[in-house]
């Protein structure tokens, strides 16, 4: 056999084997993070959602953080305050027709690492009767449907309340 021939067949098989194998990888996410090592899953948001205007209730229920240091980082990062990094993942439950909340919401999640802030908008009703039973962890409402479905009920003494006010 000939060294030319045998070269031929060793670019066509090294080819084929590119077409089949090298560029579906290349399009790969594992691709791109081999390239840019920088992005990856605890990285914070890139885009900051501005938080809407009104007056907002962030409720807290204490029983879900029982490390107070976590719990006081929480109270300052919903206040708005400057804080390191929490490590502790948080759901946050709004209810599916309160827009300000939903919006509120967002703009939270938009300020802390991908996945830490799960967002799970519920019926009102079913938010509200869960909460009056200390299920939830928190709780995000705008002061105008607070009023309307009388959220006080859920503020207890295991439930820290925070007032968000937004111009």
């Amino acid at each position: 056999m000939k060294a030319s021939k045998v070269i031929g067949h060793i670019l066509r098989t090294a080819a084929g084997l590119f077409v089949l194998v090298g560029i579906p990888f290349l399009r790969t996410d594992y691709f791109a993070a081999l390239i840019d090592p920088s992005a990856d899953a605890v990285s914070s948001a890139s885009v900051i959602l501005d938080k809407p205007s009104g007056r907002y209730l962030v409720m807290i229920n204490r029983a879900e953080h029982p490390d107070e240091e976590k719990l006081k980082d929480w109270n300052l990062f919903f206040s708005g305050e400057d804080v390191s990094y929490i490590f502790e993942d948080i759901s946050c439950s709004v209810a599916a027709a309160d827009a300000g909340g939903m919006e509120l919401a967002k703009s939270f999640q938009s300020q802390l690492p991908e996945n830490q802030m799960k967002i799970y908008p519920e019926d009102g009703t079913m938010l509200l009767s869960r909460a009056d039973h200390g299920r939830f962890d928190i709780m995000i409402l705008s002061e105008e449907y607070a009023e309307q479905v009388h959220a006080e009920t859920a503020m207890t003494d295991s439930v820290d309340v925070i007032t968000v006010t937004q111009t």
